[in-house]
């Protein structure tokens, strides 16, 4: 059977999604685990390839299972035998045509921010914590532009093939959520570097160094040189994978 799961995981340790030899991983975890657990090295395929350091509260997995445990079970064997920085949050039987990755159609992230001048304790690897506060109206101000499909050039890594840059942008939010400040992005697909750069940029806005209107500039530049500094890893979560249309922001 094709079976499908949903991950949360903090990703403080880890090295990224991605199996790297002798570097922790998510997909070496859950790898390790389903051997431990079935006796058999699966391939498990991630709907996205998360950064070192950035977290999950909706990655979805998918592999191809021909074991007599149902789902549920599957579920409780791998909690119990992954290590307490990943759960499993979900398991079922998916169509035999789905793939995490490729059946996808949006994807959700959120990268936080902490704006107070007292560094913090509980969350400290869960958002970015800077000691001025944000001008949320200014931020706000330059999110609609992320909009549409665009040339993502001047936010993502070099590495990234030019030919695949351009991606569709669905959502562009800013919102302060308690103490955090929130940027909730939904793309078709996110290169590497995408949120984090974005994040970047609009920290240099909400500081008061940047115009609202830098945003636009830089992005319909297309120009590595003009890539602000890029966010750190911590605040970012892979919210949850979409494989259908999401709706929009109220």
């Amino acid at each position: 059977m094709n079976v499908r799961l949903v991950l949360e995981y903090d990703g403080t340790l880890f090295a990224g999604w991605q199996a790297q030899a002798g570097r922790r991983t998510v997909e070496g975890e859950i790898r390790a685990a389903l051997r431990a657990l079935t006796g058999i090295d699966h391939v498990v395929h991630g709907a996205g390839r998360t950064d070192a350091g950035a977290h999950a509260l909706g990655q979805v997995a998918s592999f191809r299972y021909q074991g007599r445990l149902a789902p549920d079970r599957l579920r409780t064997g791998l909690n119990a035998l992954l290590p307490e920085d990943i759960a499993v949050v979900g398991a079922d039987v998916a169509p035999d045509d789905f793939h995490a990755r490729y059946s996808a159609r949006w994807r959700r992230y959120r990268y936080r921010w902490l704006d107070r001048p007292d560094r913090p304790a509980l969350h400290r690897n869960q958002c970015w914590h800077v000691r001025r506060t944000l001008d949320l109206d200014a931020m706000r101000a330059a999110v609609p532009s992320l909009v549409g499909a665009h040339d993502w050039t001047t936010f993502c890594s070099a590495s990234e093939p030019p030919a695949s840059r351009v991606r569709e942008m669905r959502i562009a939010t800013v919102e302060r959520n308690c103490r955090f400040v929130e940027l909730e992005l939904v793309g078709e697909g996110f290169l590497r570097g995408q949120v984090r750069g974005i994040a970047g940029a609009l920290t240099e806005v909400g500081g008061g160094r940047q115009p609202p209107g830098w945003v636009a500039d830089i992005l319909t530049a297309r120009d590595r040189a003009r890539t602000p500094k890029t966010a750190p890893a911590r605040g970012l979560t892979l919210v949850e994978v979409l494989y259908e249309d999401p709706s929009p922001p109220p």
